[in-house]
């Protein structure tokens, strides 16, 4: 099963990318006994690293390292559209909660590209305990389009991200903003198969495409 929706909005001023990561999840954190707050912690860095790294070239290699308090790092990498996440072992034992994570010196680095074109790393602070904030927030202060991520109501396996294209109208993006967020709740349990269905009055699909 495609995996990966990628769409373009009808007037052409916002992309967008929608993701269902369930099954990425399934097969990466088959080994994790942790509690139940952090294991949606990593399913949402799970969708939105797939996400980051769908909105950009499939060809290019991608990978995220999050190094947080607590002596906790988590590294998760898309190569040819395979993903892979190492954590450590603390977080099968931690039982506090997410913003226990996170202090003035955590930080998230993005590295993209491949070795032909080079290799780009961007790193912000990682102050922030919600995932799609802290993803969002790198998007802005990297080199890359400000982008919005939404996830799916409570389905931390699914999400979507907004990006808006140079030059676009404001007001018509916060309108397009204001609708995907209305969705996402829809989003959290539609059958996959009807998703298209769901955005087909904002976006059309440019391509399908499976992350595994």
């Amino acid at each position: 099963m495609n995996n990966i929706i990628r769409m373009l909005s009808a007037n052409k001023d916002f992309r967008m990318v929608i993701a269902d990561t369930h099954q990425i999840s399934e097969k990466a954190l088959s080994e994790f006994t942790g509690t139940h707050c952090i294991r949606k912690f990593l399913e949402q860095i799970i969708t939105n690293c797939t996400l980051l790294s769908a909105i950009n070239d499939f060809n290019e290699k991608i990978s995220f390292s999050f190094r947080l308090s607590q002596g906790v790092s988590i590294f998760c990498q898309i190569t040819d559209s395979k993903f892979s996440i190492e954590y450590n072992d603390k977080l099968n034992e931690f039982d506090g909660t997410v913003a226990d994570l996170f202090d003035t010196k955590s930080v998230v680095s993005i590295t993209t590209g491949n070795w032909e074109t080079g290799l780009h790393t961007g790193t912000v602070e990682a102050y922030m305990d919600s995932v799609v904030m802290l993803f969002s927030h790198f998007t802005v202060q990297s080199e890359q389009l400000p982008s919005h991520f939404i996830m799916a109501g409570d389905n931390s396996s699914r999400g979507l991200l907004m990006q808006p294209l140079p030059f676009a109208d404001e007001k018509l993006i916060s309108k397009s903003d204001d609708e995907l967020v209305y969705l996402s709740k829809e989003l959290e349990q539609v059958n996959w198969d009807n998703v298209e269905n769901m955005y087909s009055h904002l976006a059309n699909v440019i391509s399908e495409n499976k992350i595994e």
